[in-house]
């Protein structure tokens, strides 16, 4: 059987065929481009495929090859093996398609189709300067920009024909993007640069590499290879590899042992001792170490000594960080729930206040900021905002224009890594004291370095800690659940005296019974004993994806049990009323990484849909961006920091137990403001209590600001 259903199903046949896609049933969450979607032959009958075919999308034509294969449980379909997008051959379609071009429109499309008939497409590819330049009304410059439009579509049809056999079709946008006209070149005399694009990685780029004549061990593939590894090393949290384990992972990579000159002398990374960095990310932790050890030494300008009043009961600890704030240009509080962090902000502020110093507050996220402002009532922003700061141009404020303010607070600082920790640094004046807020003992940042902590253990700032834990804070069972954790101590799952019972331990072995408890919890239990919103007040923590009690899962079934009846939109992806994360910085729109909205409204006329963010704010978004949105009624912990949610679901499975450790329980639990439930076995908490691991990093920071560094 080469093509159709209409013919008997035979197991292992193969298809090879054009389709036309009638609506995505599944896309993969991450770059992979794995969906899988109903299509539609040209007899008419439909069926489903499967494969990396997220580039394909609802209205397209493709021209499919693949392998039959009979689903347990959702019958026969097609595993695709390659998808290469086709030109529509009815008219609508055609009209659709040239009106995407730019100064072409509906009526200059209709006008074409009207002009060159059915073949209009292969004939405008023949000679598109001679049939777009004919259209009447076109300036010289619309003509230009209506050529370039249309080789830019060409060019990227091109790159799926290229990169289709590699399974990496779906990304052929994105490498046009990123290598424009030296893309289809670059694919074929140095694939190796594709690992500049997210999603392609060095395995992917090797196989076309080898495929186009590369030695397996020639001197460029094992530079490839270091480069990509520091590069995944950054993204795990590292600022660099220490070279004997940066050669044990290229020899794994790779399949050969390569010489340590050879990987070191990549285009790009340095050495410096025994450490591989790369060379930006060494120029980024070399400025800071200086920047800090700089206003770390320097007098306090502000000349302000705070007396403490009657006012504000503090304790001795939290007087302390309030007159560091005024007697250091540099200082850090820090400690865990309920010890009175925000109180000390609160009484920094009013100090500054009093003394006529002009105080700023600020912290890396959204949310984290809008609970700053909540808990002081002085304005608080997030850092991009502030320094008015969209990434990939520079901030307004930078060497040269500081910010005009004399002491700022940062708060959630621990969510700070290299990269913001630089460029907030630089758009601030040496005269600006500063005060880093935090608790040392949440997960490190996403991202490389731990700056907080670093500066933390270099001892070169005054530091204070508060440790205790006052009676309001004690009665929350959530409060001392995260603070024996915090010891290495399992959580106690009773109350104590005058405690309230808002820390919960449901245990459940298996996966599958993992998942329809916190189903289960979210379903019902939030709204009918806590009288809550299921979708807005609610949260589930996991520590990973994939698996029967993964992050993806737990998406799809709480989205069918919470929300079964919305409208579709987004072709299928998601439905009215859906709650969602944004994943990628979207600063045009007001959307960072992390930012949770919910799905009001979808205009395919328009082709955008309306998105409300948990602060309130109304986002009109076009389809064109919406890409990294994703479902989050269950999300990472790691996303989860710089918020407080009413309740959260913690799953704690020995599913899990790789990736569960004492910073990310502890930092689950610390997420909740109202009720925490977790979800698991007894063992697999224990043993991650015991694993204090998530916070170890390759970093130089701290032993660069303390001056010990080898």
């Amino acid at each position: 059987m080469e093509s159709g259903t209409g013919q008997l199903f035979e197991s292992e046949a193969s298809f090879n065929g054009a389709v036309e896609v009638v609506h995505v049933i599944w896309s993969a969450d991450d770059d992979g481009g794995f969906a899988v979607v109903e299509v539609r032959d040209d007899s008419g009958e439909e069926f489903v495929a499967t494969g990396t075919i997220g580039h394909l999308k609802p209205g397209e034509r493709a021209k499919l090859t693949g392998q039959w294969s009979e689903h347990q449980k959702y019958g026969p379909q097609v595993q695709v093996f390659t998808a290469l997008p086709m030109d529509p051959s009815d008219r609508a379609g055609q009209v659709a398609y040239l009106s995407s071009l730019r100064h072409i429109g509906p009526v200059r499309a209709e006008a074409l189709c009207e002009m060159y008939g059915p073949e209009v497409l292969e004939k405008i590819a023949a000679d598109p300067e001679g049939i777009i330049g004919s259209l009447p009304g076109l300036g010289a410059k619309q003509r230009e920009s209506a050529l370039e439009s249309w080789y830019e579509t060409r060019a990227v049809r091109d790159l799926h024909v290229e990169l289709a056999p590699h399974g990496l079709a779906h990304l052929a946008a994105k490498i046009h993007a990123r290598f424009g006209d030296r893309a289809m070149r670059t694919i074929r005399e140095d694939p190796y640069s594709l690992t500049e694009i997210d999603g392609v990685g060095f395995a992917r780029a090797d196989t076309i590499a080898i495929a186009a004549g590369f030695p397996p061990e020639s001197d460029r593939r094992a530079q490839a290879a270091a480069w990509f590894l520091l590069g995944e090393a950054e993204r795990q949290g590292h600022t660099h590899l220490p070279l004997n384990a940066l050669v044990a992972q290229a020899t794994k990579l790779l399949g050969y042992r390569p010489e340590a000159e050879v990987l070191t002398s990549a285009s790009g990374v340095i050495t410096e001792g025994e450490r591989v960095y790369r060379q930006s990310t060494l120029d980024r932790e070399c400025w800071l170490a200086g920047d800090l050890k700089e206003r770390a030494t320097a007098e306090s300008v502000l000349g302000h000594s705070p007396e403490q009043s009657g006012d504000e009961k503090l304790t001795a600890e939290q007087w302390q960080a309030v007159v560091g704030a005024f007697s250091s240009r540099l200082s850090v509080v820090t400690g865990g729930p309920g010890v009175g962090k925000t109180v000390c902000t609160r009484e920094i502020v009013r100090e500054a206040k009093t003394a006529g110093v002009r105080v700023a507050l600020c912290a890396p996220t959204g949310r984290a900021a809008r609970r700053l402002s909540e808990a002081t009532g002085a304005e608080a922003m997030t850092i991009h905002r502030m320094l008015e700061w969209r990434p990939g141009s520079e901030p307004t404020y930078k060497p040269g224009h500081p910010l005009p303010v004399g002491l700022l607070v940062v708060d959630e600082a621990s969510m700070i890594n290299l990269h913001m920790a630089d460029v907030l640094l630089n758009g601030l004046g040496h005269d600006t004291h500063i005060v880093f807020v935090g608790d040392a003992d949440q997960l490190p940042p996403v991202g490389a370095g731990k700056p907080f902590a670093d500066l933390i253990e270099s001892g070169i700032a005054p530091v204070t800690r508060l440790t205790h834990i006052f009676r309001q804070a004690a009665r929350s069972m959530i409060t001392t659940a995260a603070h024996e954790v915090n010891e290495g101590r399992p959580p106690h799952l009773s109350p104590g005296p005058d405690q309230v019972q808002d820390f919960h331990f449901l245990e459940r072995v298996t996966p599958e019974r993992v998942r329809g408890a916190v189903v289960e919890m979210v379903g019902d239990r939030v709204q009918a004993g806590l009288g809550l919103d299921p979708i807005r007040d609610a949260q589930v923590l996991a520590p990973i994806y994939r698996g029967e009690a993964g992050i993806d899962v737990l998406n799809r079934e709480l989205q069918q049990r919470l929300n079964p009846d919305g409208d579709k939109a987004l072709s299928d992806r998601f439905r009215i009323g859906d709650r969602l994360i944004q994943t990628r910085n979207a600063y045009e729109y007001g959307l960072m990484n992390g930012t949770i909205c919910f799905l009001v409204e979808d205009d395919p006329d328009e082709e955008m849909v309306v998105l409300e963010t948990d602060d309130g704010q109304s986002v009109e978004l076009p389809y064109s961006e919406t890409g990294d949105l994703k479902l989050a009624y269950a999300i990472s912990v790691h996303k989860s920091q710089g918020c407080e949610i009413p309740v959260v679901i913690f799953v704690c499975s020995r599913s899990h137990s790789g990736m569960l450790s004492r910073p990310l329980i502890y930092t689950a639990i610390t997420r909740a403001r109202e009720m925490c439930v977790m979800v698991g076995d007894r063992p697999a908490l224990e043993n991650g209590v015991r694993r204090d691991e998530a916070g170890r990093r390759y970093s130089s920071l701290a032993a660069r600001l303390a001056g010990t560094l080898e």
